[in-house]
């Protein structure tokens, strides 16, 4: 496996429940490597985020950050963070609905319901300890690239499926914004 490429929906990887990494993998090159890859990836792919799953790796690693929003540029920059062993906790029980899509799964996007407010913690690549309380979209990002390490993919959290739908027709039909990024 080529691990520069996002495999794509029905490769059975993605399905796989991610093995955690060993305090002994921490401060190697290979982590460090890893880490690195996953970035470059998700840059290659114009993503948000990435997941060691979705390049074949069935590691509890992901990868995320974005410095301005291409459509709301009013939302704050999300710092470009690694974290290993990733897990999050609510800090309200408020939820949100909005759009989301996965490089994953092409141009398909849907509705998912994702909490607002998070506490995530994981660690970097030297084992250190990385835990921020988030909202909005540094919170969904983070709450979609640890599903991925569950072998959850965003269609399996739609609820009203009649929101699935292919990005050129919902800007189409005016339910995304035209300039969003595909």
């Amino acid at each position: 496996m080529e691990a520069n490429k996002v495999i794509k929906l029905g490769n059975p990887l993605l399905r796989l429940v991610s093995e955690p990494i060993a305090n002994n993998e921490f401060g190697t090159d290979a982590l460090k490597t890893l880490a690195n890859t996953l970035f470059d990836v998700m840059a290659q792919e114009n993503g948000l985020g990435l997941a060691a799953p979705q390049i074949g790796i069935n590691k509890r690693a992901i990868v995320f950050g974005m410095d301005k929003h291409p459509i709301h540029t009013e939302l704050p920059p999300i710092p470009y963070t690694v974290l290993f062993n990733p897990s999050f906790v609510p800090t309200s029980d408020i939820c949100v609905e909005d759009y989301e899509g996965c490089l994953s799964v092409g141009n398909l996007r849907g509705k998912v319901s994702r909490y607002k407010s998070i506490r995530y913690r994981g660690y970097d690549a030297n084992g250190h300890l990385i835990e921020r309380e988030v909202s909005d979209l540094h919170a969904r990002a983070v709450q979609h690239e640890l599903d991925h390490l569950n072998g959850v993919i965003f269609l399996d959290r739609i609820t009203n499926h009649s929101s699935l739908g292919f990005h050129e027709e919902l800007v189409l039909s005016g339910v995304l914004p035209s300039n969003m990024p595909d």
